[in-house]
């Protein structure tokens, strides 16, 4: 995680916490909070590496943001406790909830290893 710009979309301020926590820990430069999908639709997405978005009843508005980060170049982890939504987030890497740190940051590498075009920002 060592340097990587991630978008956090999750609308419990706690879990949201607990991500940019973890990820930090592990190396990340910026870490950007957002509560629902359509305010993520506001940020510049060619400023991050990785986007980590939580999947609630399969929103048609994550499905959409998920197809944008992923169309600009953008690694996803999808984080639902229910399985049979992730499978809507096309290109993206799941993570069932609830998770701990140790899963959070293997499926964010797995979201990196997935697309070797994924941008590499400084």
């Amino acid at each position: 995680m060592n340097g990587l710009h991630v978008l956090i979309v999750e609308e419990e301020y706690l879990i949201a916490a607990d991500i940019e926590q973890t990820l930090r820990a592990a190396g990340s430069a910026d870490v950007v909070i957002v509560s629902d999908p359509d305010a993520a639709r506001a940020e510049d997405f060619s400023r991050f590496n990785l986007a980590v978005i939580e999947a609630k009843f399969g929103s048609p508005h994550a499905v959409a943001l998920c197809a944008a980060l992923r169309e600009a170049g953008v690694a996803v982890v999808v984080t639902s406790a229910d399985h049979a939504v992730q499978t809507l987030f096309t290109g993206a890497i799941p993570l069932q909830k609830p998770f701990d740190s140790a899963a959070l940051l293997t499926a964010c590498d797995a979201a990196r290893r997935r697309d070797p075009s994924v941008s590499e920002l400084a």
